[in-house]
């Protein structure tokens, strides 16, 4: 007998004397085609005229890492946003930035798949929430004014312009600061990972003749998300995420008599961003774009609500949430196996409850959560 055979006749002997074999169902199945397939196309960043240039792109990615955008040059799109972990800074809270933050730095691996961006959904395209830190007193800390002047006398930025029969002295110092920061989301939009294990598994199921090796304990913690735990009605779709708002119980006192109200405060602000899909400076001005924005209208149920972040790549991205209070994958998930109902804060999330889950099916469940990051 050769030595594969004899392999395959001792994994079978193990799976039938232990118990270990995984057995995926006709409607599992179904289930998971939801979740292919990856990579998928990536829609263009919303009233972003230059979404898609190869050569904004290349633009937008050395702005990304120049510190000319922030007030004192000292602080680039990239010093929160590193490529080493997942566009994240592995910090719970933001360690740059002119003064302290109170939401731990989201991951942009993914981020063009998003309709709404930040989390609270702040703003409606890729290339407002790049303009929006640029202008915050507590992350770059300028202004309109004082980027355009450095950018006018920035040379690559210039001559790039010119070969694509852009002239920076005919624009005003507003459309110089928001044109850049539509390169930046142009560049944003390319920030995508690549297949895990977890998608060359799905693509071999059903498939003969097709070995993929994957963890046993992987395939029952994709049971669990996929079952008992609900987890895929908000992180649904190939980037395991529905892009929408959720309360799911965390905190939102940031400090004696202070509160962050995450969508409720996400909502006022998009309705009032003059660079918004409803306002000038949308380059597209498609209707259905303009209409997700001049529709959304906030109530005080989205009070403490918070955007469901993609799980692909998440062991990069730690720690977790949107205060960084969780700081690793077990955390999350005993998080939600022990949630206590009660504790939502308005309506909640009438899905949410606890699970009587053991200590194995909670590593499972890690287990599976890590098979969604590249290795």
């Amino acid at each position: 007998m050769s030595r594969k055979a004899l392999g395959i006749l001792l994994l079978f002997f193990s799976l039938q004397v232990f118990g270990e074999e995984i057995v995926f169902t006709d409607s599992e199945k179904s289930l998971l085609e939801a979740f292919t397939p990856w990579p998928t196309v990536i829609p263009a960043d919303p009233g972003n005229e230059y979404s898609g240039l190869k050569w904004a792109e290349a633009l937008g990615a050395q702005l990304f890492n120049d510190p000319a955008l922030s007030a004192d040059q000292s602080i680039s799109c990239a010093s929160c946003h590193q490529s080493s972990k997942g566009f994240s800074d592995g910090f719970a809270l933001p360690q740059s930035g002119v003064a302290p933050h109170v939401r731990n730095t989201q991951g942009l691996l993914n981020v063009g798949y998003q309709r709404w961006f930040g989390w609270d959904g702040g703003a409606d395209s890729l290339w407002a929430a790049s303009l929006r830190p640029m202008l915050s007193d507590i992350e770059m800390g300028s202004d309109i004014e004082g980027i355009a002047t450095k950018l006018r006398d920035t040379t690559y930025l210039t001559e790039a312009l010119e070969q694509n029969d852009l002239e920076i002295a005919a624009l005003d110092d507003e459309t110089v600061v928001v044109t850049v920061a539509k390169f930046i989301g142009a560049y944003m939009r390319t920030l995508a990972s690549g297949e895990t294990s977890f998608d060359k598994f799905l693509a071999s199921l059903g498939v003969p003749d097709i070995e993929v090796r994957y963890p046993l304990s992987a395939q029952r913690g994709m049971k669990i998300f996929f079952g008992e735990g609900n987890c895929f009605v908000c992180h649904f779709g190939p980037n395991f995420s529905n892009g929408e708002f959720h309360d799911i119980g965390r905190p939102f006192f940031t400090g004696v008599g202070q509160v962050d109200p995450g969508r409720f405060t996400g909502i006022k602000r998009v309705n009032n961003d003059p660079f918004s899909l409803a306002g000038n400076f949308n380059g597209t001005k498609k209707e259905a774009e303009i209409l997700k924005t001049t529709s959304v209208k906030f109530r005080q149920v989205n009070f403490g609500q918070w955007r469901t972040p993609s799980l692909r790549n998440l062991e990069l991205t730690a720690p977790y949430m949107h205060d960084g209070s969780l700081q690793t994958l077990r955390d999350v998930i005993d998080y939600y196996a022990e949630i206590d109902p009660a504790r939502l804060h308005s309506k909640g999330e009438t899905i949410l409850k606890s699970f009587t889950w053991s200590e194995r099916e909670r590593e499972d469940l890690v287990m599976f959560l890590k098979t969604l990051s590249e290795k």
